[in-house]
């Protein structure tokens, strides 16, 4: 119950930060250029709170939490009184209507800087993108990658972790090329060059993993099975498990490291196992009842609430702590990097060398907020500022009905120096409105696609 709970309020924080932030970017611009706003709303259908200030202005807390709008006084949606029409949206110069469609987006991107400058402010830690192994006959051992080589640059970008080698991965996806790939020997100054053939990379299209694919292990340290810590009010807490307890097999099954350990423990929910631990000199069987963890979008996964004796070598963690002056720097830096990934996906979807299967709906969105917060308020702050750019971008799309399409609309008015006709704006909008219909299936389909395996 706790974990769909978690679940609940980080779909509502994020909806609240990334949507309403977007939406407030429209409000405070109109507001500031002498427009005057009727309403701002978060989410649609059924308003389930309203409240008004001094100025007329409503806002409404709706009952579909999927987007939300601003909606400002405008002749072409009802009469307008005479003495307002100077505050009407569609009396407006068009680079004031410019500015508040653009506000939208723009909002959007300066939130995802100021909660990327916050965390490099307080600091956090990323893996040494360290190659643990190759897959045999991959591309990555074809090209000669081996064990414990670092990965330092791909087309000489720098990569400091694992998502730089990711998002510098990604980029490349479609391409029938060949990647350069610079490594150093771990623990010498030995630096390597390696050509990826990409010619035939394939990648799942519902679930993209661009180094499974490529045949690119991460190192992952061989953690001991000993339990360093129960957590509180855990199902760990109801058995007799201790803390120091090395487990040795879990129904027979001999336990290698911790990783088999947990994935043995997901795979039996509210279960029985019997666990054989040594504890000192001695080598006891006990019963374990394996708890559940539940998500909104699928099935429930065992958990028991035990974490390992262990930590990361320190030469394997980077810390990433900035001053902060330094961390404006390292926060736009992400931005931008984000921004440009986003647009690259986007092109190679629209070329076809990315499958729309790939995108991702609100439930994939949702799992991602919910794990996130379960994860901790750090990487929860950096997936709200990775959705909130995702946002900003889809909606700078030209498609009429979001705030690209607006502004492709007026452009087209000031190249031919007059009002398209209603009608046409018409067209283009139902036309827009069946794209984005379609492109909603699509991803709602792969969301549940994905639940499904």
């Amino acid at each position: 119950m706790l974990n769909i709970l978690i679940f609940i309020l980080a779909i509502l924080v994020t909806i609240f930060l990334v949507i309403g932030f977007h939406e407030w970017g429209h409000f405070i611009t109109a507001r500031l250029l002498g427009i005057k706003v009727l309403r701002f709303s978060i989410g649609f259908g059924k308003a389930l709170y309203t409240w008004h200030d001094k100025k007329g202005t409503e806002y409404v807390l709706a009952a579909i939490p999927l987007g939300g709008y601003v909606k400002m006084l405008d002749e072409t949606e009802g009469k307008v009184a005479e003495k307002e029409l100077h505050l009407a949206f569609n009396r407006q110069p068009l680079y004031k209507k410019c500015l508040v469609v653009a506000a939208g987006p723009l909002s959007n991107f300066i939130l995802a800087f100021v909660l990327y400058w916050i965390l490099f402010i307080i600091g956090f830690t990323t893996i040494v993108p360290l190659v643990g192994t190759t897959l045999p006959h991959s591309i990555a051992s074809t090209a000669g990658m081996q064990p414990q080589e670092e990965i330092i640059r791909i087309n000489e970008k720098t990569t400091n972790n694992w998502t730089a080698v990711t998002i510098h991965l990604i980029e490349n996806i479609g391409e029938k090329t060949h990647i350069p790939i610079t490594t150093q020997v771990r623990g010498t100054s030995i630096t390597k060059n390696y050509l990826l053939d990409l010619t035939h990379w394939h990648l799942d299209n519902l679930k993209p993993d661009p180094l499974n694919s490529l045949g690119i292990i991460p190192y992952e340290p061989d953690i001991p099975t000993i339990i360093g810590s129960i957590q509180p009010h855990s199902p760990a807490t109801k058995s007799t498990l201790q803390i120091n307890d090395k487990i040795l097999a879990i129904n027979q099954v001999p336990m290698k490291n911790w990783i088999q350990v947990i994935t043995t423990i997901a795979k039996h929910p509210q279960e029985t196992l019997l666990f054989n631990i040594q504890r000192k000199d001695k080598i006891i069987s006990l019963p374990v009842m394996i708890g559940a963890k539940n998500s909104l979008f699928s099935a429930a996964h065992g958990y028991l609430g035990i974490s390992p004796n262990f930590k990361w070598p320190p030469d394997l963690l980077r810390n990433n702590q900035y001053k902060t002056v330094p961390a404006l720097y390292h926060a736009a830096q992400d931005v931008q990097d984000y921004i440009n990934l986003n647009f690259i996906m986007l092109k190679k979807m629209v070329t076809g060398k990315i499958s729309l299967q790939s995108l991702g709906g609100p439930i994939t969105i949702f799992e991602g907020a919910g794990d996130s917060l379960n994860t901790g308020i750090l990487p929860f702050l950096s997936f709200v500022a990775f959705i909130s750019i995702a946002i900003g971008v889809i909606n700078i799309i030209p498609i009429p009905g979001l705030d690209g399409g607006h502004l492709l609309i007026y452009c087209i008015e000031f190249i031919i120096k007059r009002p398209i006709s209603s009608r046409t704006q018409e067209l283009m909008f139902r036309l827009g409105f069946i794209i984005l219909i379609v492109l909603a299936i699509q991803a709602v389909a792969n969301d549940l696609m994905r639940i499904s395996f």
